[in-house]
């Protein structure tokens, strides 16, 4: 089932207009930008996006000197944070995404975790690539807050989940900021 939709679902983001794509993604970061949460945060670790995903390459340029950025490796089948200081510090690794070409991992608490997904419902969960590397990432509770992107199109009302499943805290999309996690109520 969940393998079906995934394909549905990037079958539907690729055929969304690159303008609309790009259109999007600047508000996205333009929202997260004015987020409380992205303004006290001094870790953040991001995802490179790639192919019809959320643009986070131009962000994190703009971002890389202001704050401590970290990305994802991919190293025996487990996800590891680095820390990067320039985009010269990526190359193409996995499934041909960039990442990061050193191999010294932080294994210590991140600020903001901004978590890519193929879709998101409006409960905070996310359909993913189905590896697992994000959930296994939160299960080790080394991050404060977990913030999804995604374009608003491709908001869903619910998705299947299963019992491992976590939900981010909060969704940015372009047109909205949805609060799941109680606790941010007052914070926006």
């Amino acid at each position: 089932m969940k393998k079906e939709l995934r394909k549905k679902f990037i079958i539907e983001r690729n055929n969304l207009t690159e303008r609309y794509r790009n259109d999007a993604s600047s508000k996205i970061f333009s929202n997260l930008e004015k987020n409380k949460l992205f303004e006290s945060a001094e870790k953040v670790f991001i995802f490179v996006g790639f192919g019809s995903e959320i643009a986070t390459l131009p962000f994190i340029k703009k971002w890389i000197n202001k704050k401590q950025i970290f990305v994802p490796k991919i190293d025996n089948k487990t996800m590891n944070l680095v820390h990067i200081t320039s985009i010269d510090d990526l190359a193409p690794g996995h499934f041909g995404i960039l990442e990061p070409t050193s191999t010294t991992y932080y294994n210590e608490e991140i600020d903001l975790v901004i978590t890519p997904s193929i879709v998101f419902d409006k409960k905070g969960y996310r359909l993913g690539y189905g590896k697992g590397y994000y959930d296994k990432y939160f299960a080790t509770n080394k991050h404060k807050t977990s913030i999804g992107l995604s374009y608003d199109k491709l908001l869903q009302e619910k998705i299947p989940t299963e019992k491992h499943d976590k939900k981010v805290d909060i969704i940015i999309t372009e047109e909205q900021t949805l609060i799941i996690n109680e606790r941010y109520n007052n914070n926006n």
